[in-house]
C-alpha cells in the first residue's frame, strides 16, 4: 500500500476506454490516486511483473470480465476467469474486484461491481474497498 496513504496501487484490466475512465473516478472517489491501467490481459501482468521488480507491487486489481487476453487478439469473453486462475497458479495474492454488467458471484475474489446505467458504482466500490482497507 502507498506508505502515506495506506492506500493500495490498483490495475485497472478492460479494453472499453470509458468504462476505464468510469472506474477510475469511482476509485478516486473512494480517495485511490494510484491507478494503472491494461486494456489487455498480458499488459495487466507486465505491468504486475515491472511493480514486483520496481517495489512497487500492484495490490489489487479491477477487472472486467470480457476482453482481450493480448494485443492484436480478439475480446475472450472467459478473460476474468482466466485472470483469476492465472494469478492462483503463479501464486499471486493479489485481491481481484470484478467491474461488469453481469453481477458475477466469485468465490475467489474480494468482491463484484456491478457496472450499469442503474447502479451506484461509486457506492459499490466503497462498500467492497471498506472491507478492504480494514482488513
Amino acid at each position: 500500500m502507498d506508505r502515506i496513504s495506506g492506500l493500495p496501487r490498483v490495475l485497472i484490466i478492460d479494453d472499453d476506454p470509458f468504462k476505464k475512465i468510469g472506474i477510475q473516478k469511482a476509485l478516486e472517489s473512494c480517495g485511490i490516486r494510484n491507478i494503472v491501467k491494461a486494456k489487455n490481459q498480458q499488459m495487466g501482468f507486465d505491468i504486475i511483473y515491472a511493480g514486483q521488480k520496481e517495489e512497487k507491487p500492484v495490490e489489487l486489481i479491477v477487472t472486467d470480465m470480457n476482453y482481450p487476453l493480448d494485443s492484436g487478439m480478439p475480446e475472450d469473453p472467459d478473460a476474468g476467469f482466466k485472470l483469476i486462475e492465472r494469478l492462483h497458479r503463479e501464486n499471486l495474492e493479489i485481491p481481484v474486484i470484478i467491474c461488469s454488467s453481469i453481477n458475477y458471484d466469485v468465490p475467489e475474489i474480494l468482491g463484484c461491481v456491478w457496472y450499469n446505467e442503474l447502479c451506484d458504482i461509486n457506492g459499490g466500490f466503497r462498500k467492497i474497498l471498506g472491507g478492504f482497507r480494514k482488513a
